[in-house]
């Protein structure tokens, strides 16, 4: 299949857009014009279930003569990392969660991806498998309870239920954010100890061996590890550190890429280094059509054949996933039971009281 695209459709693959409007006409166009790899869906998208329901089907128009279908992806952790309308409860977070019961964590992943698939979302950038380090309130409760063994077991469990639903689990912020007490929404961490890094990837390492089929990297700079770089966009980092390492063939993702660039003048310079860096997907929030900043990506990749393979290996993974999970752009329907899902959240969040 990916022979079939041309290099402007390879690389907008690797786009997943966003927007913080309800006005979601920019994506929408963008999906017309490049055929863009995925959506992330912000909850200022919408204001209650029906328009939900609504913006997501106007992406899976938009994309109807496009060749591949779409990631709809989401941040839906639960506890105060909620993306959901009103009219869905609120699902404990995963701490307290996990320190209750750990096949409570598979069942809170059950009914988490039969939430989103019965939305026509396909990926959730969750679960969180950062270790906390009780001064983060970026991590604040949104790690797993226990110690290293019981984590394992908690966050195989999520992944699992979330899988059973058809939903791809984005773990995240690799190789752990909690090696910082920096908030890398504000300014970008760097790390001079990497042995810390030593205990912080341990449950990545065991969701990678465990077959995790997507991992984000964390906005991280990492003394001798990413050549000045985030880790997310460094491709020393990605390429020995992930790929190599653990002969992860998996997606890579990297953390929303305006946190790394708030001025736009420089924001192109990030991208081609994320675009090249031996990770698949970037994700970006945009506020208008981004047509020139594609021509740009296009006309540099161009310049090298080496680019051109670096792309080709990304959109090999990319299609492979999206047809293992057998991704389609079919609409939705307004029928989800939302009473059935609320009991069944109701029932977990009763028990971790």
């Amino acid at each position: 299949m990916y022979k079939k695209l041309s290099i402007e459709e390879k690389i907008c693959q690797k786009l997943v857009l966003g927007c913080n409007s309800s006005n979601v006409d920019i994506i929408v166009s963008m999906i017309e014009k490049y055929s863009i790899g995925g959506v992330i869906l912000y909850k200022k998208n919408y204001k209650n279930y029906k328009e939900m329901v609504n913006v997501i089907n106007r992406l899976k128009n938009a994309n109807k003569n496009n060749k591949i279908p779409l990631f709809i992806s989401i941040d839906q952790e639960g506890g105060r990392v909620n993306r959901m309308p009103l009219e869905f409860k609120n699902i404990k977070n995963i701490y307290d969660i996990s320190y209750k019961d750990s096949d409570l964590v598979y069942k809170s992943g059950l009914i988490t991806g039969e939430m989103l698939s019965s939305l026509g979302i396909n990926m959730n950038f969750s679960p969180v498998l950062d270790v906390y380090n009780n001064s983060s309130k970026l991590l604040y409760k949104r790690c797993f309870y226990g110690d290293l063994e019981k984590v394992n077991n908690s966050s195989i469990k999520y992944i699992n239920g979330l899988k059973e639903k058809g939903i791809i689990s984005v773990v995240k912020h690799f190789p752990g954010h909690g090696i910082s007490k920096i908030d890398s929404h504000f300014i970008i961490p760097y790390v001079f100890n990497n042995k810390l890094i030593k205990d912080h990837v341990k449950p990545f390492e065991n969701a990678i061996n465990y077959g995790v089929d997507s991992l984000m990297v964390g906005h991280l700079i990492i003394k001798g590890m990413t050549r000045g770089l985030s880790a997310s966009i460094s491709s020393l980092f990605i390429n020995k550190f992930i790929r190599e390492k653990y002969n992860y063939n998996g997606l890579i993702v990297t953390d929303e890429i305006g946190m790394l660039s708030r001025n736009k003048i420089f924001r192109f310079s990030v991208l081609k280094k994320a675009i090249l860096s031996g990770g698949d997907l970037i994700l970006m929030k945009i506020d208008k059509e981004e047509d020139s900043l594609v021509n740009k990506l296009v006309s540099f990749v161009k310049r090298d054949k080496n680019n051109i393979d670096i792309i080709n290996d990304s959109v090999k993974r990319i299609i492979s996933i999206k047809e293992k999970y057998m991704i389609n752009d079919n609409l939705i329907d307004n029928k989800c039971d939302i009473d059935k899902i609320n009991k069944e959240i109701e029932e977990i969040n009763r028990i971790c009281e």
